[in-house]
């Protein structure tokens, strides 16, 4: 299943902006920081937020605070690299 999600974000721009920018600062961050450093609406951010969240993507530290899930992307790498 989180193979299909993570093709999904494909499709969704401001979810994929948000889950990179979570990967790339490899920080907990709060929609404030992200809104900002993406230029977008915190509004914008906290619905990526709630969707990236909904596909296990993302895990909510606090409230308002969220970091990336690596075991989605891994499991896609992994697939990946032994498929070939």
């Amino acid at each position: 299943m989180a193979v299909e999600e993570l093709d999904a974000l494909s499709r969704a721009d401001s979810q994929r902006e948000v889950f990179f920018c979570l990967i790339e600062n490899e920080a907990p961050m709060t929609s404030q920081e992200i809104a900002e450093i993406l230029d977008l609406s915190v509004n914008a951010v906290n619905i990526a937020l709630f969707n990236l969240n909904k596909k296990n993507l993302v895990e909510r530290i606090s409230r308002g605070v969220y970091k990336f899930r690596l075991g989605p992307v891994l499991v896609m790498l992994l697939r990946d690299y032994f498929s070939e």
